[in-house]
């Protein structure tokens, strides 16, 4: 077999071809080991996580309902999971403002709100619960207009 001048001083081009690379060969047992490691993480993880948001518990203490600053009504409290939404009401049968909007303290936010005012006021709001676990009072704020 000739080789060829210009492909010797440039490398060697055409024996390319010829040339035996050694494969690094990884034993089957350490591939299994190091999968079944990465398994075991995930599923370490994911408990972990689970466990995590089950032990953190949005506890409301208590609803407060103010309207110009002052308090109108205060009501028993729940617990909730983290960010789930729940719906709020409180009817006013006699001696109502007329409520036009709906607000929540931080770190509650008001999804969606719906007033009625005849014949018996209305404010129905629906909530959602912080992502965080939280412990304290649920304070609504109620807006007066005409």
């Amino acid at each position: 077999m000739m080789q060829d001048a210009v492909a010797t001083f440039y490398g060697g081009y055409d024996r390319a071809r010829f040339i035996r690379t050694s494969r690094v060969r990884i034993p089957v047992g350490a591939v299994a080991i190091g999968l079944a490691a990465v398994v075991l993480l995930a599923f370490v993880a994911a408990d972990v996580t689970a466990y995590h948001n089950a032990t953190t518990p949005v506890v409301v203490t208590s609803v407060e309902w103010y309207a110009m600053g002052q308090l109108l009504t205060t009501s028993a409290g729940f617990t909730l999971h983290i960010s789930q939404t729940f719906p709020l009401t409180l009817a006013c049968y006699s001696l109502c403002y007329r409520f036009n909007s709906v607000t929540v303290g931080a770190p509650f936010q008001v999804t969606s709100s719906h007033i009625v005012w005849q014949p018996v006021e209305y404010v129905n709001a629906t909530v959602q619960a912080p992502a965080t676990g939280y412990n304290g009072p649920l304070i609504v704020y109620l807006g007066v207009g005409m």
